[in-house]
C-alpha cells in the first residue's frame, strides 16, 4: 500500500481545507447536543485535535466535522489515533459515508462505523456497518463489538482495513472484528453491499440519543482527541 493521505493534527495550528466543521441544533437520533464552531468546542494544540463537549445553561454543546466533496477514498487502510473520553452520555464516533450518494440516501449508499464508544458502557467499542437491507432500523446490520477496559481515557489506534469482499477492524494492530460480503446468507448487490465507491471521514461527540443513552450533566465537560489520521491505498 501507498501513503496517501495524513493528518497530523499534533502539528497543526489550524485546520486544513479539506474539513469542514457542521453547525446545528437538530440531529437524528434522538441526540441532545448542539454543534457549534468554537474554540472552546473545537482546538488544535500539541497532543491533537480536541472536541470539546459542555453543558451549559441546560444545553449541551459538542462538535463535528467532515470531509465530504473535499476528501474521499475508496478502499484501502486508514488509523486513527485517538483517545476516548468517558462521561455518562457521550458518544464519539469516527465514520464514513458515501461521498456522492451513489445508491440514494442513508442507507441505501451505505455507512461504515470504524469505531464508536458510549460512556455508559465504557470500554465497549462498536464496529458496524449498515446498508438499505440491512441496518440498524431494521434490527438487523453488520453487527460487532469488543471490549477493552482501557480504551478510556488513553491514546490508541483504532483502525479500519478495507476491501472489495471484506471490511476489518484493528485495535492497535490487533484484529477485532470482521464483516465479509456476502456472509451469513446476506446480498452481495448494492442493497447488501453498497461498499464499492469513495467514502467520506466524519468525526463527532454526539449526546445522549438512541445509543448514548441516559445523560449526566455532572460528568461534563468531556474531550475526545484525534492525534492523527494516516490513509494507505
Amino acid at each position: 500500500m501507498k501513503l496517501v493521505k495524513v493528518y497530523d493534527f499534533t502539528s497543526m495550528t489550524t485546520l486544513d481545507s479539506d474539513w469542514t466543521v457542521e453547525v446545528g441544533e437538530k440531529w437524528a437520533n434522538r441526540e441532545l447536543q448542539h454543534y457549534v464552531n468554537d474554540p472552546d468546542h473545537l482546538f488544535l494544540d500539541e497532543a491533537g485535535l480536541h472536541i470539546r463537549a459542555t453543558y451549559q445553561d441546560g444545553i449541551y454543546r459538542s462538535a463535528r466535522l467532515n470531509t465530504k466533496g473535499r476528501f474521499a477514498f475508496k478502499e484501502g487502510r486508514i488509523d486513527i489515533v485517538a483517545t476516548i473520553p468517558g462521561g455518562r452520555g457521550t458518544w464519539v464516533a469516527l465514520w464514513l459515508m458515501s461521498d456522492d450518494q451513489r445508491y440514494g440516501r442513508w442507507p441505501r449508499s451505505g455507512e461504515i462505523d470504524l469505531m464508536e464508544h458510549v460512556g455508559n458502557r465504557p470500554g465497549l467499542v462498536y464496529c458496524c456497518l449498515h446498508t438499505e437491507a440491512y441496518n440498524h432500523t431494521k434490527k438487523d446490520y453488520y453487527y460487532a463489538t469488543y471490549t477493552r477496559p482501557d480504551v478510556v481515557g488513553k491514546p490508541h489506534t483504532y483502525s479500519l482495513i478495507w476491501a472489495e469482499d471484506a471490511i476489518t477492524y484493528l485495535l492497535d494492530g490487533t484484529v477485532m472484528a470482521r464483516h465479509e460480503k456476502g456472509a451469513e446468507g446476506r446480498l452481495s448487490d448494492q442493497t447488501g453491499w453498497p461498499f464499492d465507491h469513495p467514502f467520506y471521514l466524519i468525526m463527532n461527540m454526539a449526546i445522549g440519543g438512541n445509543l448514548g443513552g441516559p445523560v449526566s450533566p455532572e460528568d461534563f465537560p468531556q474531550t475526545f482527541t484525534i492525534q492523527s489520521i494516516t490513509i494507505k491505498q
